[in-house]
Order: C-alpha cells, then sequence, then structure tokens
C-alpha cells in the first residue's frame, strides 16, 4: 500500500508515499517531469509531487480494481480496470472520458501520441483507440492465438513505440508480438514474433527505440492462476533493427 522512491544513484530509500487503502498495482511518470500517478485495488488513482515530496490529489471513477496506468507529456494519464474500462484523465480540467471495448479485465494500456492508445485484456484481445471515439478503432481477437481448451491467450503486456506506428503486445504462449498499426490507429499487422518463454507481465521500450525491455515471470503479475516451471522469472532485452 506504499509507494516507494528511490534514488538510483545512491541506492537508498528517499521515500515512502501513504494513502491508498488496497495493494498499488500500477505505477507511471508523466514524462519530463516528478508527477507521479499510482493505480490501486482500492479503485483510485493518485497523484505525488516527487519535487515537493508531497500528496498532491486522488482521482475517482473506476469501478473495480486499477491494473494499468501511463502517461506522456500533457498533465493527464491514461488507465484501466477490471471494471473493463478505458479512462483518459485530464487533470487541470478534473475531468475523464470513459471509453469500452473489451469483454473482460483490461490489465495493460500504453499511450501511443496524445491522441492515440493501445490496450491488452484478459479476453486475449488488443485494441486501438482514438481519444475522439468511446469505442476501439481495431480490435484484434485472439491476438496470441488460443490454448488447448480454445481460450485465447491473456495479454498481460503491452508496449507502444511512442510517436511511431509500432506496439507490442505479451502474453504467456512463449511470445512477444511487434505490430504496425494503420493510419489513425485503423488496423494493425503483425511485423515480428520474438520468443519469449513465461508470462510476459510488463514491457517498455527503449527512449531511442533501439530496445525492449520485457519483464518476464513464472506467473501472471496480478495472481497465482496458472504457473510455467520452464520459465525465468527475469529481464528480457531484445534489440529492435532499424527496418522494424
Amino acid at each position: 500500500k506504499l509507494v516507494h522512491v528511490y534514488d538510483l544513484k545512491t541506492d537508498t530509500l528517499v521515500h515512502s508515499f501513504k494513502g491508498h487503502r488496497g495493494e498499488i498495482s500500477c505505477v507511471a511518470f508523466r514524462r519530463n517531469s516528478h508527477q507521479l500517478f499510482s493505480g490501486s485495488n482500492d479503485r483510485t488513482i493518485k497523484i505525488w509531487n516527487l519535487d515537493e515530496m508531497c500528496y498532491v490529489e486522488t482521482l475517482f471513477g473506476h469501478q473495480s480494481e486499477v491494473t494499468g496506468i501511463t502517461s506522456l507529456l500533457r498533465d493527464r494519464c491514461v488507465s484501466v480496470g477490471r471494471d473493463r474500462t478505458l479512462r483518459m484523465w485530464k487533470v487541470v480540467e478534473e475531468s475523464q472520458l470513459l471509453l469500452k471495448g473489451h469483454k473482460a479485465s483490461i490489465d495493460s494500456v500504453a499511450m501511443c501520441s496524445e491522441e492515440y492508445y493501445c490496450s491488452g485484456a484478459e479476453d486475449g484481445s488488443v485494441c486501438l483507440w482514438n481519444i475522439q471515439k468511446k469505442r476501439p478503432t481495431t480490435t484484434k481477437h485472439a491476438a496470441h492465438g488460443r490454448d488447448a481448451n480454445g481460450i485465447p491467450h491473456w495479454i498481460s503486456a503491452v508496449a507502444s513505440l511512442t510517436y511511431t506506428d509500432v506496439i507490442a503486445s505479451g502474453a504467456c504462449d512463449g511470445n512477444i508480438r511487434l505490430w504496425k498499426c494503420g493510419k489513425d490507429n485503423q488496423g494493425m499487422e503483425q511485423i515480428r514474433q520474438i520468443q519469449a518463454p513465461g508470462f510476459v507481465n510488463a514491457m517498455v521500450f527503449s527512449s531511442g527505440g533501439k530496445f525492449l525491455v520485457a519483464g518476464m515471470g513464472q506467473e501472471h503479475r496480478l495472481g497465482r492462476w496458472q504457473r510455467n516451471a520452464e520459465a525465468k522469472n527475469g529481464i528480457l532485452i531484445v534489440p529492435i533493427t532499424d527496418r522494424e
């Protein structure tokens, strides 16, 4: 229930924020700032100022646990949760936009730009979004195939190479997939498949776009429903070539 802030240069704990009443499931910095967003199982999002090491405000709206959050340059964030909604929060205006499209818990979200987003859900789908529309512009069902029982593999992580048309998705099928998005997020096609044994629990592209970094685990980050004993808990670093 705490947000810990560390100084990476000295490897020391600088501060711990208190306030959430449930486990914290996700955090994200506003780019080029010391403003931090945290999402929790208590269904709220809290904003913290790391310059002053203080609490700023709480965002209410999700009807169930918050599972993913992301932010770029503007004073806003995008969150997803087990209530099957994607919400874009305009902090200054004190307003939110509610978007729906997935049929199950949404567990990961990434901003491609201030206007375009992508998300992955328990129903096995990857959705592309345009801020001007309340429904997905594209939905890729069973984006990582199906298991032996015909159930789509749960999409546990998505990432965006920011301000480009490339996104990545991860599940437990042993692969990370790279996708090229169409104009205005209309349509998507797979451009690469990368072996990644285990559960892909988090992903991020490096700032220059030369690497994709994935957090791998034997189990899903949100629960112990399945286990891949042959997988390893660790970090997978994937070089991204210019042609992609």
